[in-house]
């Protein structure tokens, strides 16, 4: 089967569901339909670099993606999709920018991946078995402020955890460490050395969206 991506102009005006679930093979089905730089720096930051071109993974996915009527095969064999599952096939081929977001607690660490293309702009987050599950921005902000906004609710509801962002983008990361202090924040710098510096206490929403921005290379 040969899988090329329906362009439908209806994409973004469709809604989009709270989210949509995928399944590892499904995505690196709908990764490979617009192949690509791009689309192949998506699949390294979702895990799936090297499954990228497996043509059994490519078939189960798109065989799966039918199956759930989240696409569906047209005149010669060619996989087509629409509306929101469009919207994110677009927003991973197409990116101009990954960011990841890291949600820290004492035990566990837990990823949000934030994805940005001329078009759309939509968020990730792993579950089990590599599948992910994929939600739209909110269309009110910034992807900075909706970036901050995930730290925001996370660091509400653990305090005494933490967040770091990162650009995916470039051979070198740059981590920007965020934790939440009282009613203010305190952020530093991770350099890819290890070093954390350019740490700023008593900092408010704005002064953090700021710093969010500088790290995205806004």
């Amino acid at each position: 089967m040969t899988e090329t991506q329906e362009n439908s102009a209806s994409a973004g005006a469709q809604g989009f569901p709270d989210s949509i679930g995928f399944g590892f093979a499904e995505l690196i089905a709908l990764l490979n339909l617009q192949k690509g730089e791009e689309a192949n720096k998506s699949g390294a930051a979702l895990r799936l670099e090297a499954e990228m071109k497996e043509t059994t993974l490519i078939s189960a996915g798109a065989s799966s993606l039918v199956a759930r009527g989240l696409a569906t095969v047209v005149e010669g064999g060619e996989l087509a999709v629409s509306g929101p599952v469009a919207a994110v096939t677009s927003a991973l081929t197409t990116s101009a920018k990954r960011v990841q977001i890291d949600l820290l607690t004492a035990d566990h660490i837990d990823n949000v991946l934030s994805v940005e293309s001329k078009d759309f702009s939509i968020l990730l987050q792993p579950r089990a078995y590599l599948s992910w599950f994929a939600m739209a921005q909110k269309p009110e902000l910034s992807t900075a402020e909706a970036n901050f906004y995930i730290v925001r609710k996370h660091l509400e509801d653990n305090p005494s955890g933490g967040a770091a962002i990162s650009l995916l983008e470039g051979k070198e990361r740059v981590r920007l460490l965020i934790k939440a202090e009282d009613a203010a924040w305190t952020v530093a710098t991770n350099n890819p050395d290890g070093t954390v510096v350019d740490e700023n206490s008593g900092l408010n929403d704005a002064e953090v969206v700021k710093r969010i921005r500088l790290i995205r290379q806004d």
